[in-house]
């Protein structure tokens, strides 16, 4: 009897164990704050405690169960919030990061819901403000979607499994209009290549009515996402397409990389969005980044990047320029938790997209009031 009962714990321990491996959920995030000094912020020097600086402030829950035959049903939730308030990110969604379920095959991953475009997954690794040096090293207000300052709701996405290094993928989003399908829909493709010490990527995001389906605006209001003034008076875009490019080296300690993207907002006047300055035509920025990192040890890596943006136009919309620095360091007392020192200059020259003289704004951070503006950003991020 006592050898029975043995038996079936240890068959009762063997299926546990089965189907922990075959079915897992796990939680994680990050948790990033520190202080954030501005020279310039509407005319004054700024002193705050800022959330999020080097990495958006998150929780998440992912899950995958095996179904056999090597596919997968895959899912992911993720929440954005502000450390310091408690308050939650992404316009106060519960899960505004990402929110997606899907299957895993042999040749992709195939998956639907709320989802990063893949200008972010697969040209923000090249650029420094997604990779090292956090948002407000990001190109002038994140305008290309490197950093995933949008995302695509009601997706249906597609990214191919590793072939000797080359990955595609496609996106399409459903715009939910009834009686006009391509009111808010998009769609997107993209590949990557990484071979030995080289890596590059390229992507087309082609996004309807941008102030609406993206930037969670209406068509009386500017989106929530759309705070930079280098394009917050393109809103009454019809559309907005974005081609970009991102490559790296890696040698020694050594990664050298860079990026060029051109975003175009196209059929300015459209009812998507206000257009107080009466713009017809096309917004163009076309932006180049050039990035160097070094990892002086496994704990201790230091960054610099040179970034310039122009703003051209068809019709009547302006032009602008923005030059932009971002230089720091960071380093890991733990495989999970690093601090970190950065600094971050901007300068602006001509007419900006609200027809006023151009002023300098780091990504997520209120406008100078001078054509110029310094950040310094240190903190303490810890992942989990």
């Amino acid at each position: 009897m006592k050898g029975t009962r043995v038996l079936l714990s240890l068959t009762c321990c063997a299926a546990a164990a089965t189907a922990h491996a075959q079915s897992n959920v796990t939680l994680y995030g990050i948790i990033d704050d520190g202080f954030f000094y501005t020279s310039n912020q509407g005319g004054g020097h700024a002193y705050q405690m800022q959330s999020g600086t080097l990495s958006a402030s998150r929780f998440g829950f992912k899950g995958r169960e095996d179904l056999g035959g090597g596919y997968a049903t895959i899912f992911a939730l993720e929440n954005g919030f502000n450390v310091n308030s408690g308050k939650l990110g992404q316009g106060g969604r519960l899960f505004g990061r990402q929110s997606w379920v899907g299957i895993a095959a042999p040749v992709g991953n195939f998956t639907l819901g709320r989802q990063y475009d893949l200008a972010t997954d697969f040209i923000g690794p090249f650029e420094s403000g997604y990779a090292w040096s956090g948002g407000p090293g990001t190109q002038p207000g994140d305008h290309n979607d490197f950093n995933g300052s949008f995302r695509l709701s009601n997706a249906l996405k597609f990214v191919s499994a590793d072939f000797s290094g080359l990955r595609m993928g496609a996106t399409y989003s459903l715009g939910g209009v009834a009686g006009s399908p391509s009111t808010n829909s998009t769609w997107g493709v993209g590949v990557t290549y990484v071979t030995g010490p080289f890596a590059m990527a390229g992507t087309l995001s082609h996004i309807n009515s941008p102030n609406t389906s993206v930037f969670d605006g209406t068509s009386t209001t500017v989106g929530a996402n759309v705070s930079g003034l280098s394009f917050s008076g393109f809103a009454s875009a019809r559309t907005l397409q974005i081609a970009a490019l991102g490559a790296s080296f890696r040698f020694g300690g050594s990664t050298i990389g860079g990026t060029y993207s051109n975003t175009e907002f196209k059929g300015l006047g459209s009812p998507s969005g206000p257009n107080p300055q009466g713009y017809q035509g096309t917004g163009v920025l076309n932006s180049f980044e050039l990035n160097y990192r070094y990892q002086f040890t496994p704990a201790l890596t230091a960054g610099s990047a040179f970034i310039y943006t122009r703003v051209n136009s068809v019709g009547r919309a302006p032009g602008a320029s923005y030059r932009q620095v971002n230089l720091g360091t960071d380093y890991l007392l733990s495989k999970r938790t690093d601090v970190y020192l950065f600094g971050y200059g901007q300068s602006a020259s001509g007419t900006n997209s609200v027809g006023q003289a151009a002023v300098a704004q780091l990504a997520f951070t209120a406008a100078s009031s001078s054509n110029r503006q310094l950040g310094v950003a240190t903190g303490l991020r810890h992942r989990f």
